[in-house]
């Protein structure tokens, strides 16, 4: 599914668009009242990358995304999250970070759940021309790492939102994640936004994929590197760049539905 950053960028971009905040005035640094608007962008950002702290957890991914991907009918993953966590159901008794960071989390979840029905399956699962074997399982770590490199080619989009993450004072009581937790959680999201727009780092999302297509040693890593341009062209010719813009516009939409119905 999208790696972190573009999960960051997309539920920010959801939250503008519902006038749920002004990220960029909230990044500005100010105080008073400004500054507890600031936190609870913040809160919200690191909502958008929470389901992945199953990496840090080591929690399966069920327990942190509320969607089977072994079940091919459609899936509410926002309802199962509340439903497993009702006391989060009623956003308006929450405090506000808190309140924040549930809405951040529904985010990155609505997300998930598109690109599975709208990308993966249609265009890498087992029913699709790729077959959903090894090489469309790694053909589609590709695309997601493309778009998130995409995304972290502006230093400024990325300075913003390191800004937001520890602006946030981690004051959330989800009911399931400790405050130790989520600030090592915090530093590890920050720490992504520190890295070249390059495919140095494809690996950490791809490792099982690459064993399995044979990359295994630094000089077969280098090589696979090489073959990047070719293998990114091909994965676009099979998926269609229009396929990839309709996403982000899906995925937005409904996301800013998701916000305004839980944080109205």
């Amino acid at each position: 599914m999208p790696p972190l950053v573009s999960h960051m960028l997309a539920a920010r971009r959801a939250a503008e668009e519902a006038g749920l905040f002004d990220a960029a005035a909230a990044d500005g640094g100010a105080s008073g009242g400004e500054a507890a608007h600031a936190e609870e962008v913040g809160a919200f950002t690191l909502g958008a990358t929470t389901p992945d702290i199953r990496v840090l957890t080591r929690w399966e991914r069920e327990r942190t995304h509320f969607f089977d991907l072994n079940e091919e009918q459609h899936q509410d993953s926002v309802a199962a999250f509340l439903n497993a966590h009702p006391d989060l159901r009623d956003a308006a008794a929450l405090r506000p970070q808190t309140r924040a960071w549930a809405g951040g989390f529904i985010a990155h979840l609505v997300m998930d759940e598109t690109y599975i029905e709208e990308v993966y399956r249609p265009h890498f699962g087992h029913r699709s021309a790729l077959g959903g074997g090894r090489r469309a399982n790694l053909l589609d770590r590709i695309l997601q790492y493309e778009m998130d490199r995409q995304e972290r080619e502006s230093p400024e989009a990325m300075a913003a939102l390191r800004r937001s993450l520890y602006g946030s004072a981690v004051d959330v009581d989800c009911g399931f994640l400790d405050r130790a937790t989520l600030e090592e959680w915090r530093d590890v999201s920050a720490r992504l936004t520190e890295y070249a727009p390059d495919w140095e780092r494809f690996s950490t999302i791809a490792s099982r994929h690459l064993k399995g297509a044979g990359v295994g040693s630094e000089g077969e890593y280098r090589a696979f590197l090489e073959q990047i341009p070719e293998l990114l062209q091909e994965t676009l010719r099979s998926v269609g760049a229009a396929t990839v813009e309709a996403f982000f516009e899906e995925s937005q939409q409904r996301t800013v539905a998701a916000l305004r119905e839980y944080l109205g």
